[in-house]
């Protein structure tokens, strides 16, 4: 509710357009709405009540204008050091507000859904260049369609891909790819493979390696991944008395007569790098290994501490060792690690994708097609690599794209090109042509939209602003304050001597403290403790003979928080009720007041002197500038939070 509260109240002041000035600090206006917002954000930092009421955070909030003019002033915004560090921030905050939050978090659940959800299924690949001629494109998609039109027919899947697929593998594997998830392909295949239903095929799409054709033919829930240890010994030995199988079954007697799969592992797996770890490997998911026997074994234990009987590989025997399992994790816990893939990945093509066309259509770029026309009329359809391609001077002259107040010419967009020209042959022009103005136009818009995000975006602003003022006012506190502290012994020292009261040492009372839940043994305790017993003694004696919990500390107390009543001495004793529980307290020292030498509180000496330093510098500040507060707009801020 309370965030509801603020939201409402926000806004309030947005709709009825209460841009009214609330405070003036120097040439510095202040609106209700800019108050409002700093207020809000840190409402909850502010402990103090007082201090939580919009009248009394107001002095604050000058006292943090006035320093943030005062690093203006001594020109700490000009530092090379905060340039770069304001640089840096911003470039990475930029990112953020990049990309469209709601498209990036389709594509994390997208990606969620389908790790969750593996898929087996087998494909034919027809290989096409990404600047192939229309011809060559032709004849790959149209290959693909008459394998796709046999398939569909009846004709069986494996034999055709073998027939027609230029996946090497597919003359072993008959196109079947086994099972995957999301990140395992790329971006537009996996697409595809999970966009089909089971057992279909789908239509030809491309991707860079070239034409596909796509058949599902299996899914199941993802078992996340395993983790095992294990002992290995290889099918080729040295020693050529050793069987390998019957090595694996003696290794396996002796577990079964409970010898230590970790000692086993170091003194016989043929495994080297497990070995000397117990045979421990890393953990691994399904279709991850080059053998699903291992894999299958591996995932088929149930608990942990299970170990299979001996199996074979094409690398030897094996025995396992099931070390843990765990499950894919749930959405909230993957999604930071998801949403950092999405962005790397294929699948931030379709961000970036994404974003070019809303640039397009913000910043009303309607030119691309010109210039398109234009290059591919000046550029030779064939390459020619001595070609000196742009020499109409009055032409390139020409305004060629404008993206807000930045003019492109055709020279500009030329030299981009040439650039791409000369570093290698294209064989399609129309492709090469297409491909470079698109992007010119997708960087263009993307620096220019970037150096001016604080005008498209008000919360960008507000960050970058907030920011900017934290890294001042920390350079002014530092030089102004803490440095100054720091080097000022002098000025410390009569700092401490005039406030040297704060600093004094209390009179203290070390007490020990027996509690109890039963009064009996309270009283026991305190009875036998008074006739002289030794306090250890006594206590050893009821700990043995009640089972009701006894603790026993050391604890000190200044004066007034101590429990016990009257003048108090070494040695006295009193046993008081606190809640549920008896507490036998009895003084075993005490510690007489003094005072603290300079060396002994200097941290806390120099905090309140740098605290003291700053208050000084602040009244300075207020006391040299022209500070205004429309009190009818702060009275009407302070009765709607009232309200």
């Amino acid at each position: 509710m309370r965030y509801l509260f603020i939201v409402c109240f926000f806004m309030s002041f947005v709709s009825l357009g209460q841009q009214e000035v609330l405070l003036k600090v120097n040439n510095d206006e202040v609106t209700t709405v800019d108050f409002v917002r700093v207020y809000e954000k840190n409402l909850a930092l502010i402990n103090d009540a007082e201090e939580n009421s919009p009248e009394q955070y107001l002095d604050l909030f000058i006292d943090y204008k006035l320093k943030v003019q005062e690093a203006y002033r001594k020109g700490l915004h000009n530092k090379a050091s905060y340039k770069k560090e304001i640089a840096s921030y911003r470039t990475q905050l930029a990112k953020d507000y990049l990309n469209d939050v709601q498209v990036t978090d389709k594509l994390v659940e997208e990606a969620y859904n389908r790790t969750k959800n593996e898929l087996r299924a087998r494909h034919i690949l027809v290989r096409v260049r990404p600047d192939a001629l229309p011809k060559d494109t032709l004849t790959a998609f149209n290959k693909l369609l008459e394998a796709r039109k046999r398939i569909v027919a009846g004709e069986d899947f494996a034999f055709i891909a073998r027939k027609y697929s230029e996946d090497p593998s597919a003359k072993q594997n008959g196109g079947d790819l086994g099972w995957f998830k999301a990140f395992k392909m790329v971006y537009p295949f996996e697409n595809a493979a999970y966009t089909t239903k089971i057992n279909e095929v789908s239509q030809p799409f491309r991707t860079s390696f070239g034409y596909h054709i796509v058949q599902p033919t299996a899914s199941r829930i993802a078992q996340g991944s395993v983790q095992v240890a294990h002992i290995m010994i290889a099918l080729k030995q040295k020693d050529s008395s050793i069987i390998a199988e019957g090595k694996i079954k003696e290794v396996r007697a002796l577990l079964a007569k409970g010898a230590a799969f970790e000692t086993l592992a170091l003194n016989y797996s043929d495994d080297k790098n497990s070995a000397k770890k117990g045979g421990v490997l890393s953990a691994f998911e399904k279709g991850q290994l080059s053998s699903s026997k291992f894999e299958n074994t591996a995932f088929d234990l149930k608990k942990v501490g299970d170990i299979s009987e001996p199996f074979k590989t094409k690398f030897g025997w094996h025995i396992l060792k099931l070390i843990k399992k765990n499950p894919v994790l749930s959405f909230e816990k993957m999604k930071p690690s998801l949403t950092k893939r999405v962005t790397k990945d294929s699948r931030a093509r379709v961000l970036s994708q994404e974003l070019n066309t809303r640039l397009r259509e913000q910043y009303n770029i309607t030119q691309e097609q010109e210039i398109v026309s234009y290059f591919t009329s000046v550029l030779p359809e064939v390459y020619e690599e001595k070609l000196n391609v742009f020499t109409d001077g009055n032409a390139l002259l020409r305004e060629a794209l404008k993206v807000g107040d930045q003019v492109y010419t055709h020279k500009d967009i030329a030299q981009a090109l040439e650039k791409k020209y000369r570093k290698a042959p294209y064989v399609s022009r129309d492709y090469f042509v297409k491909r470079e103005v698109e992007n010119f136009v997708n960087n263009a818009l993307i620096t220019y939209h970037k150096l001016h995000l604080e005008e498209q975006d008000s919360d960008f602003g507000l960050l970058i602003k907030e920011y900017k003022e934290g890294l001042l006012l920390f350079d002014l506190l530092k030089t102004e304050i803490w440095d100054k502290a720091q080097k000022d012994s002098v000025g410390l020292k009569t700092f401490y001597i005039n406030n040297i009261e704060r600093y004094n040492a209390s009179q203290t009372f070390t007490t020990r403290v027996f509690t109890t839940s039963q009064k009996k043994i309270a009283s026991t305790y305190l009875k036998r403790n008074t006739q002289g017993e030794n306090s250890n003694s006594v206590l050893s004696v009821l700990k043995k003979k009640h089972d009701s919990p006894i603790i026993v500390t050391l604890k000190d107390f200044v004066k007034e928080d101590l429990p016990m009543t009257g003048v108090v001495r070494i040695g006295d004793k009193e046993l008081l009720k606190e809640g549920e529980n008896y507490l036998v307290y009895e003084v075993v020292s005490i510690n007489e007041a003094m005072t603290n030498t300079l060396q002994n509180v200097r941290g806390q000496v120099m905090s309140d002197y740098q605290k003291f330093l700053e208050d000084t510098f602040v009244n300075r500040l207020r006391e040299d500038s022209n500070i205004t507060v429309n009190k009818t707009v702060l009275n009407k801020l302070i009765s709607r939070y009232n309200e």
